[in-house]
Parts: structure tokens; C-alpha cells; sequence
């Protein structure tokens, strides 16, 4: 451990700051792109800037990986549907409002319980284990691209609903992990995790919204029963691994990501009902308050789940255990986020200029498309010929230093998602709502920026005595249950103060709870 040691113990504060507004800047790109890809930005960035002010080398060597971790943690989350919830939360009845922040409490908890239980597993599991993932992964994706490009996706969800989940992607998984897992038999303990979040996704889908009948959002999507099934699953296959420090995470984590909708959400509430200063002063009118509420949610989860790493997990767990040689995973990583996380975001760039009329149909009788499509394979040319010769030890242009990489991977994930959300939204920037979003994602990012560049990365002290993963001290304590009765009391108060904003339903309010049934989806 000694190459670990310097006099020099980091500044926990500008981390966990950094955590947050990456989180938050992440989140606004995920609201203008949406679902699981969108989702992949913000847990990345938060991968990256854990792993940067963690002060730690081990970690720093690991920042690709635990960037990737990040980003398909904080993916699972995304197919939950929280449109309508919100709209609970608009409306004048208190039942249904505490309904709506109870169900975004959850939506929240399991996006960011999922996905600090990812990002513990890049640090407190070995290089071997981590590496048995590299070729599953690489076939499920695979997988689901041939599904999507001949239709099969589309096709096969409209014909069996299943109350609009996203079965087929659970299902396919299953098939997957169990297929590679026979034919590649080293590679069984990472297919087994993969077929322990498919089986529990459908678990949770089966016995919530089939057998016991639950739906959050009718007639939305109950992808949240999948998602909860999937969470109790990776808590269980956790135990079973003895990995005590990522169920610590998980559950902190859930609890931030439960506290960040929530209140993300009642200050929304506050800015529809025009409530004290809001409807007093103009200038605080228009301002797009759903996009605050996104920022916002990002912001309390990445502070939440960046200070549970950096003050908790950091200076104790012992340094990881590097019991072979990097493998392909690394390739795989970069390969994901610097390609796939990109590839399955910025093609909605050119499908929202061709759906506004914003570029011409045709260019030299060849389709405008087909022009965005010839450039990005040529970036992505770069990229990959870029990834092979850093892989070989060949390229100049990266920097010495695992933490010199780390720094330059997130600054390009960063400003690729600040001007690819500027870029969409060009022609929208008349609007003053719209300019003040952007504007708030540009001075989040230099702030990042600046926070990154200002730091001093050094290597941090660690103790002599680290705690392993599976150590009974990292069992949740009495303070933990306290938190989670004062969050609930939450709910309630911040509905109360909600009815208290406004006397009629606001825009785009719904009732869950309505006095005459729900009509059936399409019915007259």
C-alpha cells in the first residue's frame, strides 16, 4: 500500500461539489434526450468526478471503468415512467399529491440506488471479476442493436404490450447470459449477474403488476415494478457476494435519489404556482421550471451519492484488488463512452432539425441524413483508431497520467453533451426559458470545468488498516433508519406546503385517485 501514501489528504468539499453539479449539468442533458441513453451521461460524469476527487491511485486506474459503471448503473433507471406522477403532484388533492412525491420518492430512490450499487462494484470487486464482464456485455449489445435495427423491438412490443414494459430487453438478457454462460464457462460469475437483474425484473413485473394488479401510472408504463424487482435482486446477489460496502451505497444512494426528485419536483410545483417572490417579479417567470426540477434532482443526488463515496467508502475501503492485468474491458469502456453512449444520443440531434424543417431534405440529390450518418462514422473512425493506439501505449496525445486521463475523459463526456444540447436547441433560443436552461448548463460545466482544473490531484493517505468490502462495519446503522422515517414525514410536509401554493389544479395536473374511474386507454 505503500505507493498509495503521500502526506496529503484531499479536499473532500470541491469532490463532493463537483459530484454534484457534473450530476446536475448530466441531468439537463438527460431531460432533452430522454430514457436509458440519456441517462447514461449524468453517471458517467458522476463516475469521473468520484473517482477524481477521491485522491485515491487506485481509483484513478480504474476511472474508465468505473465511468462505464456509472453510466449503465444510472441507464436501468431510465425506462421508468414519472410524466403523470408529476402530474399528480400539480393537482389540489392532498391524497394525490402525496401519492405523486411518494411515487417519485421511489423513482428516484431505485434510479440512484441502482446506480451507486454499479459504481461500488467498479471498486470494491477485483480486476478478474470486473473483466468477466467484458464479453457479455459486448454480445447484449449486440443483441439488442440487431433487435432494434430489423424492427424486431418495436415490432414485438406493439404486438405484446405487457402493460408497456420493456420485456423484451429483460427477456433477451436472460437468453444471453444464459447462452454465453455455457459456452464460456469462466465467464458464468458475470452472466450471473446479468441473469439475477433479468429474473428479478421479472419477478418484480409479475407478482406487482400482474398477479398483485399494481400500476403507478395508469395506463403508462410499469417498467417501475420491473425496476424495483431488479433492485431487491442485485441487493440479494450483493449479500450473496459479501459485498456489504456497495449495499451501504445502494441504500445512501437511495436515499438521495428518493430526497433529490422529491424536492427537484416541489420546487417545479412552486414555480407552475407563481408561489411568493416567483409571482411578484417577472423576471423569475417563464423560466421553464421542469428543467429546474431536472437540474435540481441531479444536484441533490450527485451530492448525496457523491459525499456517501468520497466521505464514506473512500478513506476506508481497502486499495482494489488488481490480481491480473487489464484486459479488454478498458477497450470495451472507452469503446461504450466515447461511441455507443454517443451514437444512441445524437442522432436525435438530426432527427429533431429534419422533423423542424430546420436542414434541407437533400443535398446533391442525396438525403441530409445519409450526411450526418457518413460524418459520425468518420468520428467514430477517429475514436476507435484513437482507442487502439492508447491501448497499444502509442498515443502522444493522452496524457501520462491515470488521473491526467481521467481529467481529459470527463472534459470531453462533458462539453460533447453541453454542445450537443446547445445544438438541438439552437433555433429554440429565442425563448427565454430555453436560453436561461442553456445558460445554466454552460455555467455548470465551466464551473465543473474549473473546479477540475483548479484541484490539486495528489495521492491521498490510506489507512494501514482498510476495511474490506465485506466487512460487518459497513452494516447500516441506527442513523440510517432515523433518515429514512424523517424523509417520509417529508413527503407529507412538502405535499401540505404544495396545496398550501396554489387553490386550483395547476397545468398538467392528473388525479390517481379520481371519483369517477379511469377509462381504459382508448376507449370512448
Amino acid at each position: 500500500m505503500s505507493d498509495l501514501r503521500e502526506t496529503h489528504s484531499p479536499r473532500v468539499g470541491p469532490a463532493v461539489l463537483l459530484a454534484g453539479l457534473a450530476m446536475s449539468v448530466g441531468w439537463g442533458f438527460r431531460g432533452d434526450y430522454g430514457h436509458e441513453a440519456g441517462a447514461m451521461v449524468p453517471g458517467a460524469l458522476l463516475g469521473l468526478a468520484i473517482c477524481l476527487g477521491s485522491g485515491r491511485e487506485d481509483w484513478w486506474r480504474r476511472a474508465t471503468l468505473m465511468a462505464m459503471c456509472g453510466a449503465i448503473g444510472w441507464a436501468f433507471g431510465g425506462q421508468m415512467s414519472y410524466g403523470r406522477v408529476i402530474g399528480y403532484t400539480a393537482s389540489s388533492s392532498l391524497l394525490d399529491v402525496t401519492y405523486g412525491y411518494a411515487s417519485l420518492f421511489l423513482i428516484g430512490g431505485l434510479w440512484a440506488g441502482i446506480g451507486a450499487a454499479f459504481l461500488s462494484l467498479s471498486v470494491t470487486q477485483s480486476r478478474s471479476f470486473l473483466e468477466r464482464f467484458a464479453g457479455p456485455l459486448v454480445v447484449l449489445w449486440l443483441v439488442w442493436f440487431g433487435l432494434d435495427m430489423l424492427g424486431y423491438t418495436d415490432s414485438w412490443c406493439e404486438r405484446w404490450s405487457l402493460h408497456d414494459t420493456d420485456w423484451l430487453a429483460a427477456i433477451s438478457a436472460l437468453i444471453v447470459a444464459v447462452l454465453y454462460a455455457l459456452i464460456i464457462p469462466h465467464s458464468r460469475s458475470a452472466c450471473g449477474l446479468i441473469a439475477t437483474l433479468a429474473a428479478g425484473w421479472w419477478a418484480g413485473y409479475l407478482l406487482l403488476t400482474v398477479v398483485l394488479r399494481l400500476h403507478m401510472t395508469p395506463p403508462r408504463s410499469d417498467n417501475w415494478s420491473g425496476c424495483l424487482g431488479l433492485f431487491v435482486a442485485l441487493l440479494i446477489y450483493l449479500h450473496r457476494l459479501r459485498d456489504r460496502a456497495a449495499i451501504q451505497m445502494a441504500a445512501l444512494g437511495f436515499l438521495a435519489g428518493g430526497a433529490g426528485f422529491l424536492l427537484g419536483d416541489f420546487l417545479n410545483m412552486l414555480g407552475r404556482a407563481q408561489w411568493g417572490p416567483i409571482g411578484r417579479y417577472e423576471g423569475l417567470q417563464g423560466l421553464d421550471y421542469w428543467k429546474w426540477m431536472e437540474q435540481s434532482f441531479g444536484l441533490i443526488m450527485g451530492l448525496g451519492v457523491g459525499a456517501s463515496f468520497l466521505r464514506g467508502l473512500r478513506p476506508r475501503l481497502v486499495p482494489t484488488v488488481e490480481d491480473r492485468r487489464s484486459g479488454p474491458l478498458n477497450t470495451v469502456a472507452l469503446l461504450f463512452l466515447l461511441v455507443v453512449m454517443f451514437w444512441s444520443n445524437l442522432f436525435k440531434n438530426v432527427r429533431t432539425w429534419s422533423n423542424n424543417e430546420q436542414i434541407p431534405a437533400q443535398l446533391f440529390s442525396i438525403e441530409t441524413s445519409r450526411w450526418f450518418l457518413f460524418v459520425g462514422l468518420l468520428l467514430t473512425a477517429v475514436m476507435v483508431v484513437a482507442i487502439v493506439r492508447h491501448r497499444r501505449g502509442t498515443l502522444v496525445l493522452a496524457p501520462p497520467t491515470p488521473v491526467g486521463r481521467a481529467q481529459l475523459l470527463f472534459l470531453l463526456i462533458l462539453w460533447i453533451a453541453v454542445i450537443a444540447a446547445l445544438m438541438q436547441a439552437l433555433p429554440r433560443l429565442s425563448h427565454k426559458g430555453v436560453f436561461f436552461v442553456h445558460a445554466t448548463f454552460w455555467i455548470t460545466g465551466g464551473l465543473c470545468s474549473l473546479l477540475l482544473l483548479s484541484v490539486s490531484f495528489r495521492p491521498c493517505v490510506l489507512p494501514d488498516d482498510g476495511i474490506s468490502p465485506g466487512d460487518s462495519c459497513w452494516k447500516l446503522k441506527r442513523g440510517y433508519w432515523i433518515c429514512c422515517l424523517l424523509l417520509g414525514l417529508l413527503v407529507i410536509a412538502v405535499a401540505y406546503l404544495t396545496i398550501a401554493s396554489h387553490t386550483e389544479p395547476l397545468s398538467g395536473s392528473h388525479l390517481r385517485f379520481p371519483t369517477e374511474p379511469i377509462q381504459p386507454s382508448g376507449a370512448r
